[in-house]
This record gives structure tokens, C-alpha cells and sequence, in this order.
């Protein structure tokens, strides 16, 4: 049952029906693991967060990110996240990460807190998003957000669920979500139905209960 990163996993629910048949087309088939393209960013993002380095400093050290492209939206992302961190200085903490299993066996999610963080009473446990497309929607940020509430009760449980999208810049707190908040079973059957077409167009290839997973 192959793993999906959560930006990953949001990324395939925004996208229409038929590019989302293909992106799982392509993780069904056998292949090597993809690049992360935000893997600097992340890791930039902890130095900033729970190390101490000033965004100076973590600006400095993406000089050794070597495609332009990727830099730039390093730079950018890195840029914006200081200044939120700025107007929300609220105590960080920290999160352990949970996956979700959707009950086909088909697909796993792993949700993992870049962060967390104290928002007035509440602490919340927050992923940041940087990707420039497909758009987010309320819709399915809040569906792929609250497939994980009920999987922190033998854990240190947050008040909240959270993405950070640096491209807006927004925060999607789950306890906003209003009537999206029971979504998250019905669109990950959506996925798990384009998991079962595609495993049925390769004659249900039986490397494809191998482990694995992909970033985000």
C-alpha cells in the first residue's frame, strides 16, 4: 500500500477527474521516487522555526540550491513565512506524525506537522504548502485536514489542524471549516476509486502492494 505525502495526497484532490486519473496512473505504475522539489525549503523552514536562525542566515544557506527555479521559490516562501511567523508569535511545538489508511487498502496519508503552534488558546499543528499548482479550495484543504483529528487520541492531541499556504498567504485552520469538516471520507473514496481503475487498466499489478511512498 503505497504511502502519499500530504501535500502530495492535497495536490491529486485538486486536481479535475481526469488529471487526477493520470497522477495515480503514474504512482501505480512501478518507477523510482520523485524529486522534492521543496525538501530545501522544508528543511530551511525548521532552522528558521525551532532552531533560532534568522531568515538571513537561512536565505544564505539556499545559495547551494542549485536549480533556479527551485531557489527562487525557496526564497520567496522562506520570505513569507518569516513575516507570518512575525504577525504569530505564539509558542512552538511540536507534533508527531500520523497516517491515515483508507479502509480499500489501497492508499495510505501521512500527515507531518512542519510545525506547531500556539494561536491565542489553542495549539495547532500546522503543514506548510508551497506549491503553485494546482489553486487550493476551502473544500479540499479542509477534507484532506480532517481525516486526521481522530488519529491523535493515544497521542498528544492538538486543538487544531492547520495548513500555512505561503502562496496566498493563508491559514487553513480545520476548526474553521464549517460544513467541509465531514468531507474527508467521501473525497478520499474519490481516490480510492481512481486506484482501483487504474490498478484494473494494468491487469491489478501486484508490485503495486509493495511499499512506498512520496514526499510532501
Amino acid at each position: 500500500m503505497p504511502t502519499i505525502g500530504f501535500s502530495a495526497y492535497l495536490k491529486l484532490i485538486s486536481l479535475n477527474q481526469r488529471p487526477r486519473d493520470t497522477a495515480i496512473r503514474g504512482r501505480v505504475s512501478p518507477k523510482g521516487g520523485g524529486y522534492d522539489f521543496h525538501r530545501s525549503m522544508k528543511r530551511a523552514a525548521q532552522r528558521l522555526l525551532s532552531e533560532g536562525a534568522s531568515l538571513e542566515e537561512v536565505l544564505l544557506s539556499l545559495a547551494d540550491i542549485k536549480r533556479s527555479p527551485e531557489r527562487l521559490s525557496a526564497i520567496q516562501a522562506l520570505t513569507c513565512l518569516a513575516e507570518w511567523r512575525a504577525g504569530n508569535p505564539g509558542e512552538l511545538l511540536s507534533y508527531e506524525p500520523m497516517t491515515y489508511a483508507h479502509g480499500s487498502g489501497l492508499f495510505k496519508v501521512a500527515f507531518t506537522p512542519d510545525f506547531g503552534v500556539r494561536l491565542g488558546q489553542d495549539r495547532a499543528a500546522v503543514h506548510i504548502w508551497n506549491t503553485g499548482k494546482p489553486a487550493l479550495t476551502s473544500r479540499t484543504v479542509y477534507a484532506a485536514l480532517s481525516l486526521f483529528p481522530a488519529l491523535y487520541e493515544d497521542a498528544d492531541v492538538p486543538d487544531d489542524f492547520a495548513l500555512l499556504s505561503l502562496r496566498e498567504p493563508k491559514l487553513y485552520r480545520l476548526s474553521e471549516a464549517g460544513r467541509y469538516a465531514g468531507l474527508g471520507e467521501s473525497v478520499a473514496e474519490k481516490v480510492a476509486e481512481s486506484f482501483r481503475q487504474a490498478l484494473d487498466d494494468l491487469g491489478g499489478d501486484e508490485s503495486f502492494n509493495q511499499p512506498g511512498s512520496s514526499p510532501g
